[in-house]
C-alpha cells in the first residue's frame, strides 16, 4: 500500500435501477441467492470475497433445512490457508507464501506487500466486553470529523449520530468505522495500513454469520438491517484506498442492495433516506445542464478507444457491458446530465446482474472485462466536471478535503494487469493515467 496521498472519498454516481419506477426492480435477481455464504469460510478474512462464493439457486427462499445444511457445510470447512499472511493475500483468500520482504503474489500483481503485526497474547476475564484502545478513540473521532461516507447523498447528519449509536451495539460496525477513519488517516501516516486492515478483516468477520442469518432474523430488524446498511456503505467506501480495491467496492455495493432489499421485504424502515436517489438525480438536473460539454477531443478519443473493444467482447455480459460504455461516451458529445444518468444506469446494472455474470466482471483473468473496467474507470475521469457537480450539491461539502484520487489508484492497478496481447486496447487508459500523474487537475477535478 503506497502513502500517494489519495483521499478515501469518491464520488459514487446516485444508485438507481434503471428506472424511475423501482417496482421494476427485479428482486428474484438477489433472492436466488438468499442463501449464500457472502463472507466465505470462517478460516478466511477476505473482503474480495465477500458474496464470491455464491452458487445460483432457485428464486425461492431457502428453506430452514437449506440455511442450516449450509452452516453445517461451513463449519466442516478445514483452516489450510495461512495464518501469517499479507493482507493482499488474505483480502483476495489465497494462500501466502509469506516470503519476506514480499509474496509471489504481490510481486506479480505489482501490490505492495503488508503482513500484520505479530499478535501479542492478552488474558483477559471470560465474557468480558473487548476495550477500545486510545488509537481506536482517535479514529473513532477522525470519522465523526472528518471522513463520514457521503452516500447516500443528504444524509450527513445520520452518519454523525444515529450510525456511531447503532456501532455500539453491532461490533461490525463498530469495527468498519474504525477502519474506515484508519484509512483516511493514512494519508498523513501510511503505518497506520495494519490498524487499518485489521478493523475491516475483523468488520467482514463479525457480519459473516450475521448476513448468513439476515432471512432467518425477524426480531429487531430495523436496528440490525440499518447497521448492516451502514457497515456495507463503509466498508465500499474504505474499498476507493485499495488498489485493487475495485472489485471489492462493486461487491459491496451489491452488498448494500441485497440488506436494502431483505429489510424492504421485512417492512422495515431505513434510517438512510433518498436511499435509492431518484429525487435527488431530479434535483442534479440543473446543476448538470449548466455544464456545457467537456471537450470534444476527450470524448473523441473515448467514443473510439471503447468502439475499438467490440471484437474482444463475446460473452453476453460483455456486450451490454460495452453498450452502455459506448452510450455514456456518446452522450458526453450533448449532454453531461444524460451522460451522468446513463453512468448512474451502469452502476445499477452491474449490481442487478446474475452472480455468474458478475464474477465474469471481476474475474482478474479475464483480459476483456478488465479492459472494459480500465475504460469504465478512465471514462469517469475525463467525466471530473461532471461528476463533482454531485458534491457540489451536498450539505457540508466543506468535509471533500482533498480531490477524488481512490478511482486513479484502480486505474493504475488495472492498467498494470493488462497482459501484453491486449495493450495495444488499453493506450487510451494509459493515457489518462499519463495526464492525472502530470497534472491532477487536468480533466477539470478541482484540487483543493
Amino acid at each position: 500500500m503506497d502513502s500517494m496521498g489519495y483521499d478515501q472519498s469518491m464520488n459514487l454516481p446516485l444508485l438507481t435501477l434503471g428506472s424511475n419506477n423501482t417496482t421494476d426492480f427485479d428482486y428474484a435477481v438477489y433472492l436466488q441467492d438468499e442463501d449464500m455464504d457472502y463472507l466465505g469460510d470462517g478460516g478466511s478474512s477476505g473482503s474480495a470475497s465477500v458474496m464470491n462464493d455464491a452458487r445460483p439457486t432457485s428464486a425461492s427462499p431457502p428453506t430452514s433445512a437449506t440455511v442450516r445444511n449450509q452452516r453445517q457445510r461451513l463449519e466442516r470447512r478445514g483452516h489450510t490457508k495461512s495464518r501469517r499472511g499479507c493482507y493482499n493475500c488474505k483480502r483476495r483468500r489465497i494462500k501466502c507464501q509469506e516470503t519476506r520482504p514480499a509474496c509471489g503474489h504481490c510481486v506479480k500483481t505489482g501490490l505492495k506487500c503488508e503482513y500484520p503485526l505479530v499478535p501479542q497474547i492478552t488474558h483477559q476475564p471470560q465474557h468480558q466486553i473487548p476495550l477500545f484502545s486510545l488509537q481506536d478513540m482517535r479514529f473513532f473521532q477522525h470519522f465523526l470529523l472528518n471522513c463520514t461516507p457521503h452516500h447516500p447523498l443528504g444524509n450527513d447528519s445520520i452518519w454523525t449520530h444515529e450510525v456511531p449509536c447503532l456501532s455500539q451495539n453491532h461490533e461490525y460496525l463498530m469495527h468498519a468505522i474504525l477502519g474506515l477513519a484508519a484509512s483516511d488517516l493514512m494519508i498523513q501516516d501510511p503505518s497506520l495500513v495494519t490498524f487499518a486492515m485489521a478493523h475491516r478483516l475483523k468488520a467482514i468477520k463479525a457480519i459473516k454469520k450475521t448476513l448468513t442469518n439476515v432471512p432467518k432474523t425477524s426480531d429487531d430488524t430495523f436496528e440490525e438491517g440499518n447497521a448492516l446498511l451502514a457497515t456495507c456503505f463503509a466498508l465500499t467506501f474504505q474499498s476507493v484506498m485499495l488498489d485493487d480495491g475495485m472489485a471489492e467496492f462493486m461487491t459491496f455495493c451489491r452488498g448494500i442492495v441485497i440488506v436494502a432489499i431483505q429489510m424492504y421485504c421485512k417492512g422495515a424502515k431505513f434510517i438512510f433516506s433518498n436511499f435509492l436517489g431518484e429525487g435527488r438525480v431530479n434535483e442534479l438536473q440543473p446543476l448538470m445542464d449548466a455544464i456545457p460539454p467537456i471537450r470534444q477531443s476527450w470524448t473523441d478519443m473515448a467514443v473510439a478507444n471503447i468502439a475499438a473493444l467490440r471484437p474482444l467482447c463475446e460473452m453476453q455480459v460483455e456486450v451490454e457491458y460495452l453498450g452502455l460504455l459506448t452510450d455514456v461516451a456518446q452522450a458526453l458529445y450533448t449532454s453531461s446530465f444524460l451522460a451522468y444518468q446513463i453512468l448512474c444506469k451502469h452502476y445499477g446494472w452491474w449490481m442487478q446482474i446474475p452472480h455468474e455474470n458478475f464474477q465474469s466482471l471481476i474475474d482478474p483473468s479475464n483480459q476483456t472485462c478488465l479492459l472494459l473496467a480500465s475504460h469504465w474507470i478512465a471514462l469517469k475521469q475525463i467525466m471530473a466536471v461532471i461528476t463533482e457537480a454531485e458534491n457540489d450539491h451536498r450539505p457540508g461539502n466543506q468535509k471533500q478535503k482533498q480531490a477524488d484520487m481512490g478511482e486513479l489508484r484502480w486505474l493504475k492497478h488495472l492498467n498494470r494487469q493488462i497482459d501484453s496481447d491486449h495493450q495495444q486496447y488499453n493506450q487510451w487508459p494509459v493515457w489518462v493515467e499519463q495526464q492525472l500523474d502530470m497534472d491532477l487537475g487536468y480533466f477539470g477535478k478541482r484540487i483543493i
